[in-house]
């Protein structure tokens, strides 16, 4: 049986992703939780086969150490998912005003910054998984609360609870399945695709930047996003993410631009997987 690299622990959204993505298989897995990303990430290919990691959220942008992990672990992107995410408060306290400290998520700071913002003094403890966050109230510390995953505080009762904090009611995060090795290139014939490249300059220069896009441009291929990240070698040097979305006919064109890219600049093709 595969065995199914996940953030957990259980109940998490990483947890509810993969439920889908087990459903949408119909594979048998055996889902093995971990505490933080990079534990989860660094399992696939060693005691894991494949990893549902997070990438994206609406609200907060991508999970920046999602991105270097990609660059840096020898795994590739098979798919993608996007699953709803809401939140809720649980708090060990009277009402809102009796909160004395906060557990949240990184990422799902980011999605409640108006209700986390209207609580003025609060002291907030950053967790490394919503669930974290909420086992964190089992110790019944008088004013601690929790921001938790909406589908978990619905079947709980707590002395204090709040429904819908998050900012947005349209708000997703978006995994990535990842496994071993060098991307495939099997794109479904007559569906649209995306290529995540990582894209390695050696040194710096004026007009590299619209040198380096303009094969996209001139190619007719979407260029969906782009995120400079530091190169950890020199300050003001960086790397960058890009992601590339088009239509299964232009593979080819996208491959021969990246071939071109490769000879002034470091590439590494993360995936290249039909998307809906």
């Amino acid at each position: 049986m595969m065995k199914l690299a996940v953030l957990g622990p259980k109940g998490t959204f990483s947890d509810n992703a993969s439920d889908l993505y087990i459903k949408e298989t119909g594979d048998k897995m055996e889902r093995v939780y971990f505490s933080t990303i990079d534990e989860a990430f660094h399992s696939v290919g060693k005691t894991c086969d494949i990893g549902i990691i997070p990438i994206e959220n609406t609200l907060d942008g991508y999970v920046q150490r999602t991105i270097d992990l990609l660059s840096e672990e020898d795994v590739h992107i098979k798919e993608e998912i996007t699953i709803p995410v809401q939140f809720s408060l649980l708090a060990n306290a009277q009402d809102k005003d009796s909160i004395k400290r906060l557990y949240v998520q990184f990422k799902a700071n980011g999605q409640c910054r108006h209700f986390l913002d209207s609580l003025g003094g609060v002291s907030v403890v950053t967790t490394e998984s919503n669930m974290e966050s909420f086992y964190k109230l089992e110790s019944g510390i008088e004013g601690d609360a929790a921001i938790v995953p909406a589908h978990v505080a619905g079947n709980l009762s707590a002395r204090f609870k709040l429904e819908n904090i998050t900012d947005s009611i349209s708000n997703f995060t978006r995994f990535v399945v990842i496994v071993p090795g060098r991307p495939c290139e099997e794109i479904a014939d007559g569906m649209d695709f995306k290529a995540p490249v990582y894209i390695s300059p050696e040194t710096d220069r004026p007009g590299m930047l619209f040198d380096m896009l303009s094969g996209f441009q001139k190619n007719d291929l979407n260029l969906v996003s782009i995120i400079s990240r530091p190169t950890k070698k020199e300050m003001g040097t960086y790397n960058f993410f890009m992601e590339i979305k088009s239509h299964s006919s232009k593979k080819d064109v996208l491959l021969k631009v990246l071939d071109e890219l490769g000879a002034y600049y470091g590439i590494k093709l993360m995936g290249m997987y039909s998307v809906k």
